[in-house]
């Protein structure tokens, strides 16, 4: 797999020989804080029983040459299994409410500061955790340091690139003696942000981790969300995250025999290499109403 990782540096020298290319940018926004945050809960009760919530919250911090950035999103979905079931005999039984189970629940936060050397070349450091039992990660630390370039910074248009080296630590849930819990990487990202219209704005982020001591451990992480303001404050967003792990982690799944019966035993496999998120939420924005020191 050394070709994925010959990819990841070409296409890092492809975006810094277009560093010329930008346009003059336009002038920043003030500095001071800025923050967003989106919630989104649904619930079923009755003849079916489940419910899911989804919530990610955005605060940045702007200084004239620099930008601290904290984030945090999660998805929990639970359902009744079964929703509703019959206790007792065929002429004699209890309708009753089947017991809770948890069916998702993903979490991630990051913390990023960046600082412009030029109007367009910075550095950045920064930090990551990641949660999702159901993909077989108990927890996911990692740390980076590395450079950006800002390509457009216009008012309806933004696009940044960076290249980082990564120090990951991670935890399964099934321990997996085939793989290392702390490893070395590089990190290949881009960001963009385009206005649509007088109300409308898509923000994307690409993120590709390779891991350098197992090639073959390439992840990719493709968030992109699309909203749609309503007043100064709030806005309706669509989300989607994308989520690729070449060489998933290990879980345990239960065993069945041909006939479907269940055998109360569980086995080792890999997870799924694509995960899926789609989010529809309503977001509250703040922003300075003037320029803070």
């Amino acid at each position: 797999m050394m070709r994925s990782g010959r990819v990841t540096l070409l296409l890092a020298g492809v975006l810094a020989a277009s560093a010329g290319r930008g346009q003059t940018a336009d002038a920043p926004p003030p500095p001071g804080w800025y923050s967003t945050g989106g919630l989104s809960y649904v619930m079923a009760a009755g003849n079916s029983s489940a419910s899911s919530l989804g919530f990610k919250a955005e605060a940045k911090r702007l200084w004239p040459r620099a930008t601290f950035t904290f984030t945090l999103a999660g998805v929990r979905a639970e359902a009744g299994d079964a929703a509703r079931r019959a206790v007792g005999v065929p002429d004699n039984f209890q309708i009753e409410t089947g017991p809770r189970v948890l069916k998702a629940e993903k979490y991630n936060a990051a913390a990023a500061f960046d600082r412009r050397v030029t109007d367009r070349f910075g550095w950045t450091v920064g930090a990551e955790y990641d949660r999702d039992r159901f993909s077989g990660l108990d927890s996911r630390t990692l740390g980076l340091a590395g450079v950006s370039y800002l390509f457009a910074n216009r008012k309806e248009f933004m696009f940044k690139s960076g290249l980082a080296a990564t120090i990951t630590h991670q935890s399964e849930v099934v321990p997996d003696p085939s793989t290392k819990d702390t490893f070395a990487g590089l990190r290949l990202s881009a960001d963009a942000e385009r206005k649509l219209g007088a109300n409308g704005t898509y923000v994307g982020g690409l993120a590709v981790d390779e891991n350098l001591q197992d090639t073959a451990d390439l992840r990719v992480r493709f968030g992109n969300a699309l909203a749609v303001s309503m007043n100064k404050r709030l806005a309706v967003q669509l989300g989607l995250l994308l989520l690729y792990d070449h060489q998933p982690s290990l879980v345990a799944l239960p065993l069945f025999d041909p006939a479907g019966s269940p055998l109360g035993l569980t086995v080792a496999a890999r997870a799924a290499t694509l995960d899926t998120t789609f989010t529809a939420s309503v977001v509250v924005s703040f922003a300075p109403r003037a320029a803070t020191p």
